[in-house]
């Protein structure tokens, strides 16, 4: 029997995704250079999407998931990743598709940890091994972080098993916030290297998106450098990135924050050097209500060089308890502009929908990735035409 989705998502988010606490006090940033463009949603050229109300559920035999993923392989087999429970202990799970996403069968374990063990996202190296990242933090006896980790493990036999690899990044907690949290990993383009994005908290208020690359396929990273947040006071946090070309090749990175607002929203910026170097801080979306919420957020490129962006928001209800109540899967599309150019707001999947992610796949669909309940870790199939 499925325990209820909500009340595991609840438990499991409650510290590490709550909204900031009442003492909160935002920062009010000069955003005069921010498209606000999210609510004026403009018809676009093979941009329409179109939601398969089809439930795949990524976490077979019953068990239920949180934060899923899906990745691809060179082979065409999808390796989906998902948090399960066991009483106090939690398991990285990974389960694998051979029919394209249509039906997802129990594959291997990552790791489990009676600690904060979760956000785990997976990619397929160059010489077929598979990379996980994910946060691996100790806990004390009441349930506060006494240690925070970004670790990774490899698997030599996609996906089936797993070994340990290697530190991210790790530290030990203090009073002022500071953990790190919800890895992204990508190939650059320019050199192969394995490049690892994460949240860095500096305060309550305060997260930054910092990047780690190797050269070694993992073994050993360099020193971090700072996407997004370094100007800025606000939570920058979820990050996600994609490749576009709007004639000369770029990356976007996607992410949560809640710069000048106090609630979250989506905003990006952009990278001319695959990743040395990012500026062009924009806005993605942000709900009309001031006490709404657009935030973890994710971003792929389809095979026609259009952008998707996934996010989680409260903003249809008139009642608010972020993350953990009222809370819808939604996407918006775009064409290749590094400012951003959104439209055509779509909503995935209905309340309660918890931590999204996407699939670009090589048909030109998207696997739209969602914790709902009470269906459990699910994908559905989304495509796109003209009108």
């Amino acid at each position: 029997m499925r325990v209820p989705f909500l009340t595991l998502l609840a438990t499991l988010f409650a510290v590490s995704y709550a909204a900031p606490p009442a003492s909160f006090s935002s920062h009010d940033i000069n955003t005069t250079n921010e498209r606000r463009t999210n609510h004026a949603l403009v018809r676009r050229a093979g941009l329409v999407p179109h939601v398969d109300p089809t439930a795949v559920d990524i976490s077979p035999n019953g068990v239920a998931g949180a934060y899923p993923r899906v990745t691809s392989l060179s082979d065409g087999t999808l390796l989906g990743s998902y948090t399960a429970f066991s009483g106090s202990t939690r398991i990285l799970t990974v389960s694998q598709s051979t029919d394209g996403g249509k039906t997802f069968t129990a594959l291997g374990e990552i790791a489990r940890s009676t600690g904060d063990l979760d956000n785990t996202f997976l990619l397929q190296l160059a010489n077929g091994d598979v990379v996980a990242a994910f946060r691996n933090h100790d806990l004390d006896a009441n349930g506060n972080p006494t240690f925070y980790r970004i670790t990774t493990s490899i698997s030599h036999d996609k996906g089936k098993t797993w070994v340990f690899l290697s530190q991210v990044n790790q530290r030990a907690a203090t009073a002022t916030k500071n953990g790190l949290w919800e890895p992204f990993m990508r190939l650059s383009k320019r050199d192969g290297s394995l490049q690892a994005y994460y949240a860095s908290e500096n305060a309550d208020n305060d997260q930054d998106i910092l990047m780690q690359s190797s050269t070694n396929n993992g073994q050993t990273w360099s020193s971090p450098i700072t996407v997004a947040g370094g100007t800025t006071t606000g939570r920058d946090g979820m990050p996600g990135c994609a490749n576009f070309n709007d004639g000369a090749s770029k990356l976007m990175c996607v992410f949560e924050t809640t710069e000048g607002r106090g609630t979250f929203q989506v905003k990006s910026v952009v990278s001319t050097d695959e990743g040395a170097t990012w500026g062009q801080r924009s806005l993605v979306h942000a709900p009309a209500a001031s006490n709404a919420n657009a935030g973890a957020p994710q971003i792929v490129q389809t095979t026609d060089n259009n952008l998707v962006v996934s996010f989680m928001t409260d903003e249809d209800s008139s009642s608010h308890n972020w993350p953990s109540q009222f809370v819808s899967f939604k996407i918006v599309t775009g064409g290749p502009v590094a400012t951003g150019n959104w439209g055509h707001e779509t909503t995935v999947t209905t309340p309660q929908s918890s931590w999204p992610g996407l699939l670009a796949k090589s048909d030109g669909t998207v696997l739209a990735c969602v914790g709902h309940d009470p269906e459990g870790s699910v994908c559905h199939t989304v495509t796109f035409t003209t009108s």
